[in-house]
């Protein structure tokens, strides 16, 4: 993974560089005040952060950067717009064939980011095995683990903006490490945050919540007829109104909330599949095109089967590629 771990990195530097015009060396030194908080809060990804920087014959705060992507970013712009990023949803075992408790989640971000993606399977000595959808050297995005908890995140702004503390996709590590819904969310909600982070996690029994998670507050969702689904803006009742939420998010939401209530039948991962390559609404769809007015798309969709402990991946936008199944070795 050396190659694309350094690729992934500079193609990153090179996108925070032009958006931002801040040089590479101001980047990568703003990183390392994330160092401190993953130490404390996580020790075992500092251990795999040292191994990686060790392996890979990079500096700790280089990979920092990949660690804190968008962290860093706003560390240079402050005030800068993020663009919506992700549709989420989970549906649990009394609406799906089978009864089986799945999670869905389309992955919008630049479309620089599209090459670096891999599925990783983790075998930690102290805790449940894990099979993740990452970015090479980013050490947490979306997944399940052997005990059937599984996670998958999108982007909801922060109206009191952004500050340092534990970066926001390592926040799905803590998660994996858990046995069950309640203790991911007990694990993702202890660290300080440095940014805002919707997080949707769910297990193979049906238990599923989704967590809204401020820099300094958090919201709950709960499911609605074994249910849940989330695009970009805030809808718990505590945190509602504290936002503006952008009409693309609203779109999806209410897009993806309509295919759910039409479906005929019990839902099949076959189904969920033509969920997320839905193109209804055009440059608003489920499934994001780069368009002349965002540099923005689906570079992946995940479908996590936790009644099966598997990992559907479609690299790229689903309308155009095929699923691979990823299951444990």
């Amino acid at each position: 993974l050396e190659p694309l771990i350094r690729q992934h990195l500079d193609a990153w530097l090179a996108h925070v560089v032009a958006q931002t015009g801040c040089t590479r060396e101001d980047a990568i030194a703003c990183a390392g005040v994330f160092a401190e908080p993953i130490e404390a809060h996580a020790p075992f990804l500092w251990e795999e952060l040292d191994g990686l920087a060790r392996g890979c014959g990079l500096s700790v705060d280089s990979l920092l950067v990949l660690q804190a992507r968008s962290e860093v970013q706003r560390l240079q712009t402050p005030a800068a717009k993020v663009e919506s990023e992700c549709t989420t949803f989970a549906i649990g075992p009394s609406r799906t064939e089978h009864s089986r408790t799945y999670f869905g989640h389309n992955i919008d971000l630049p479309a620089v980011l599209e090459p670096y993606g891999v599925v990783l399977q983790h075998e930690p000595d102290d805790g449940p095995a894990t099979l993740m959808y990452t970015g090479a050297g980013l050490l947490g995005h979306n997944g399940l683990n052997e005990l059937g908890v599984g996670i998958c995140a999108n982007f909801i702004q922060d109206p009191a903006g952004w500050g340092i503390g534990f970066p926001r996709y390592l926040l799905s590590r803590l998660a994996l490490c858990s046995e069950t819904t309640d203790a991911a969310v007990r694990a993702v909600t202890a660290p300080p945050r440095a940014a805002s982070r919707n997080l949707l996690i769910a297990d193979a029994s049906g238990d599923m919540i989704d967590l809204e998670l401020l820099v300094g507050a958090l919201g709950e969702l709960q499911p609605d007829d074994d249910l849940l689904m989330h695009t970009n803006h805030l809808e718990a009742v505590r945190l509602k109104g504290l936002d503006t939420p952008e009409r693309d998010s609203l779109v999806r939401r209410s897009r993806v909330e309509t295919l759910f209530e039409s479906a005929d039948g019990p839902v099949t991962l076959e189904v969920l599949k033509s969920f997320v390559r839905d193109h209804e609404n055009g440059i608003d769809s489920i499934c994001v095109h780069d368009h002349a007015t965002s540099f923005w798309k689906t570079i992946v969709s995940v479908i996590g089967e936790l009644s099966t402990r598997s990992l559907h991946v479609a690299k790229g936008n689903p309308c155009e590629s095929e699923f691979v199944s990823y299951g444990f070795c």
